[in-house]
């Protein structure tokens, strides 16, 4: 067994795995994780604050969302 390391940045739930180290398509290997823990501690706040959005947008599975009627509007005085 080789042992290869990189750094890479988990994206979109991907690791990209850089195109140097030459792999063959198909070709069987062992992947371990680990976690930057100096990094991660850093960026899994601000990650999850700017992600928000992304890794929640139409995950809504229930029924279809009816926006019920909101009434009139308010009649405001003139300024004088």
């Amino acid at each position: 067994m080789q042992a290869i390391e990189f750094n890479s940045h988990l994206e979109h739930g991907q690791i990209a795995v850089p195109k140097t180290l030459h792999l063959v398509e198909g070709q069987p290997v062992r992947v371990l994780i680990l976690l930057d823990e100096v990094a991660g501690k850093k960026t899994s706040q601000a990650g999850d604050a700017r992600n928000v959005l992304e890794r929640t947008a139409g995950a809504w599975q229930g029924e279809h969302l009816v926006r019920e009627p909101q009434g009139e509007y308010e009649q405001r005085l003139d300024l004088e």
